[in-house]
């Protein structure tokens, strides 16, 4: 009696070639890789904002007060 533990493995006979990856087409990369900029753009802007926000805003109150220092009342 053979032990069923010492069978040989099972082999298929067809062996199947594993299908070839796809890639990603070059307009999808153009179009992920501008998506990308113009988000980074965005948030830069944003931040750029936040930061001279305040500068800006005092340039503009000292120009308004400028302006109505050499504005004659009738």
């Amino acid at each position: 009696m053979q032990d069923p533990y010492q069978t040989e493995p099972y082999v298929p006979n067809e062996y199947h070639e594993p299908q070839p990856k796809r890639r990603m087409s070059g307009w999808l990369i153009a179009l992920i890789v501008i998506l990308v900029l113009i988000i980074a753009c965005c948030c830069l802007i944003f931040a750029g904002y936040l930061v001279l926000a305040p500068s800006v805003g005092n340039t503009f109150s000292t120009i308004m007060q400028t302006i109505e220092v050499f504005t004659p009342v009738p």
